[in-house]
């Protein structure tokens, strides 16, 4: 068996563990309203995942976190609330399924192991110096989850019933679907053009038309997963999340992704002046 083979067993097992400590957190706290339940439940999961990134000396334990816990919660709300499922929330929970199993398989190809960890995280750990392990807590983990679990705020509305706006719940399963796709197409050509190791910048496909579409495809596939949870009855200030997201994505994510870019890419200027930013042009 393969290095990376045996690291992916035990990755998986370490996300076992996490789901475990998140079931009992959850019905420790099974007398709170669903929403606190499952907020205790994905702070404690965060810890656990943190101690296991200090045992293995490595922060990208936390990478698959992003996508793995929303369909967590989808199979909570389904095993909790199953006289709630109908044909739409049904829908929006295979929606986020599809999103969160692509999304997290991309991780597993593009991971090389336990050998491997996200060079935003040794940044970090050089530019902190000492106090990185609480950078690491609270910026490389806990802030990540409460964003996610922000993002998924209007959909605790599913899992509690009620009338829905099928023609809401229609338009925003297809603004995610779409989302999911941009994200799949952009991944995609990223991983086939890495293998051929030319050491430039891709810019063919759908890279040619903005520098960051899978950053934009994850942005809609929150936005359409929000006009859901509106459907649903969510209340319109529950959009907080995806539009904090947004900022997140903006102000920090993309110009820290540029910035590394423009070090390792020489010709990095001249491909940002042909290339829009995030809007496809």
């Amino acid at each position: 068996m393969q290095q990376k083979q045996k690291d992916l067993l035990t990755i998986t097992g370490i996300y076992l563990v996490i789901a475990a400590t998140g079931v009992l957190t959850y019905f420790h706290y099974e007398d709170r309203s669903l929403i606190e339940s499952f907020l205790f439940a994905d702070i404690v999961m965060t810890i656990v995942a943190f101690i296991f990134s200090l045992w293995k000396r490595n922060s990208s334990v936390y990478d698959a976190y992003w996508s793995v816990i929303p369909f967590y919660f989808v199979i909570g709300w389904m095993m909790l609330e199953p006289e709630t499922i109908t044909i739409w929330s049904a829908l929006i929970y295979l929606t986020i399924s599809i999103w969160s199993w692509r999304l997290t398989l991309n991780w597993a190809r593009s991971w090389d192991g336990f050998s491997h960890e996200d060079w935003r995280y040794r940044n970090l750990a050089k530019q902190t110096g000492t106090w990185y392990p609480i950078v690491n807590l609270l910026g490389i983990h806990l802030f990540p989850t409460v964003m996610v679990f922000l993002c998924m705020w209007p959909l605790f509305r599913i899992p509690a019933g009620g009338d829905v706006s099928v023609i809401l719940c229609v338009a925003g399963v297809t603004v995610s679907s779409f989302g999911i796709y941009l994200e799949y197409i952009a991944d995609n050509q990223l991983a086939a053009y890495r293998k051929l190791k030319t050491g430039k910048i891709l810019c063919s496909g759908i890279w040619a038309t903005c520098r960051h579409p899978n950053y934009l495809g994850e942005m809609i596939f929150w936005l359409g997963m929000s006009i859901c949870g509106i459907a649903f009855g969510a209340s319109w200030h529950t959009l907080a999340g995806v539009a904090a997201l947004t900022i997140m994505f903006i102000v920090v994510s993309i110009p820290m992704k540029e910035k590394h870019m423009k070090l390792r890419y020489p010709d990095f200027d001249d491909y940002a002046k042909k290339v829009p930013l995030i809007i496809p042009g």
